[in-house]
C-alpha cells in the first residue's frame, strides 16, 4: 500500500499528540516512584503475618460470654447463747453470833501496876438471829485470866441488833510484862461463839504491868476548874478509880479555881459539883464523856482541867 505525504504527516501528527499528551503523565509517576524507599523484605513478611491474623480474627467466628453461675449464699441466724444468771450469794447469818464495837475501860496497851484490880468492859453487838438471855454467859478461852472468874452470867435479854455491856473484874500479874487475855460467849447449851466471819473470833483485854519508877506510893495531880462564872463557888472534887470505881474526894472553898492533889498510883476520872448550883463539871473528851488519865507514884500529871460543865452527870468513856 502506498502512503501519500499527506497520510504520512497526518500520522506522525498524531503521535506527536499523543506523546505530548503522556509527558505530564510520565513526571508525576516518576515523582511518586523516586520518593518510596527501599523495599525491606523482613517488613514484607510481618506485614504479610500481620494481614493474615488480622483476617482470621476478623473471620473467626464471635464466641458468646457464657454469664456467671451466680452462688447462693445461704445466710443462717445463729442464735447467741443465753448467758446462765449466776445464783444469788447466799448471806451467811448464824443464831448466835457477836460484833466487837469498842472497849468501854482499859483500851489494848493499858499500862497497870503489878497487882492493880481493874474491870474489863467490852461493849458488843448481837449480830445474830437469836436473843441472848440470862443463860448466856461471858466465859475466859485462853490466854491470861489474870485472876478473874471462869465464868461471868450474863447481864440479861439482848435481841438481835442491840448491844450490851460485858464486864469481867481482873487483877494485873505481880511481873512487868504485856499480857493478853481471850474471852468468849457461851450459849445455854454450852456451845462458845464470838466475833468475826464465822462467829469464833474472841475478844480480849490487853495490858501492860509496869514496876513503877520508884516506890513512892503516891503521884500529884493538877489542874484548873473553868467553872462558867465570874467567880467560883464551894466545889467538891472527885477522882474515881477506872477500875474499882473506888472514890477521893476533897472540898475546896468558893473562888478556888486550880487544884493540885496527891493520889494513889493509879488511873482515874475526875469530876467536880458544885451542890447550891446542881452543875457538874468533868475532864473529858471531845464527845462529852470523862476519860481516864494516869497517876504514876513520884510524878505530877498535870493540865487535868474540869472545863465541861452541865447539870447532868458525865457519862464515862475511855
Amino acid at each position: 500500500m502506498k502512503l501519500s505525504t499527506n497520510t504520512i504527516l497526518i500520522i506522525f501528527g498524531i503521535l506527536a499528540l499523543g506523546m505530548m499528551a503522556l509527558f505530564p503523565i510520565s513526571l508525576v509517576a516518576a515523582q511518586v516512584l523516586g520518593r518510596q524507599p527501599d523495599r525491606n523484605p523482613q517488613t514484607d513478611v510481618q506485614a504479610m503475618v500481620t494481614q493474615t491474623m488480622l483476617a482470621l480474627t476478623a473471620n473467626a467466628p464471635t464466641q458468646t460470654p457464657v454469664p456467671p453461675t451466680p452462688i447462693v449464699v445461704q445466710v443462717t441466724n445463729t442464735p447467741v447463747p443465753t448467758a446462765t444468771p449466776l445464783p444469788a450469794a447466799t448471806q451467811i447469818t448464824y443464831c448466835d453470833w457477836a460484833f466487837f464495837v469498842k472497849d468501854v475501860t482499859i483500851p489494848d496497851g493499858t499500862v497497870l501496876a503489878p497487882g492493880e484490880t481493874f474491870t474489863k468492859i467490852w461493849r458488843l453487838k448481837n449480830r445474830g438471829t437469836c436473843t441472848w438471855t440470862s443463860d448466856y454467859m461471858l466465859v475466859f478461852s485462853s490466854g491470861s485470866q489474870m485472876g478473874g472468874k471462869a465464868v461471868v452470867t450474863f447481864p440479861g435479854n439482848v435481841a438481835p441488833g442491840q448491844t450490851v455491856d460485858v464486864s469481867v473484874l481482873l487483877t494485873a500479874p505481880s511481873a512487868p510484862g504485856s499480857y493478853s487475855g481471850y474471852w468468849m460467849l457461851r450459849n445455854s447449851s454450852g456451845t462458845l461463839f464470838g466475833t468475826g466471819e464465822k462467829a469464833n473470833i474472841p475478844f480480849y483485854v490487853d495490858i501492860q504491868v509496869k514496876q513503877p519508877v520508884n516506890e513512892i506510893p503516891h503521884g500529884t495531880v493538877s489542874g484548873n476548874f473553868c467553872y462558867p462564872s465570874e467567880f467560883n463557888p464551894p466545889l467538891t472534887l472527885y477522882f474515881e478509880n477506872a477500875h474499882t470505881g473506888e472514890k477521893i474526894q476533897f472540898a475546896f472553898p468558893e473562888n478556888e479555881n486550880v487544884y493540885s492533889v496527891l493520889l494513889p498510883t493509879g488511873r482515874y476520872y475526875v469530876y467536880a459539883w458544885a451542890p447550891n448550883y446542881n452543875l457538874e463539871g468533868a475532864y473529858t473528851d471531845s464527845n462529852g464523856l470523862m476519860k481516864t488519865f494516869f497517876v504514876e507514884g513520884g510524878l505530877t500529871t498535870p493540865f487535868i482541867n474540869l472545863c465541861d460543865w452541865s447539870p447532868n452527870p458525865h457519862g464515862r468513856g475511855q
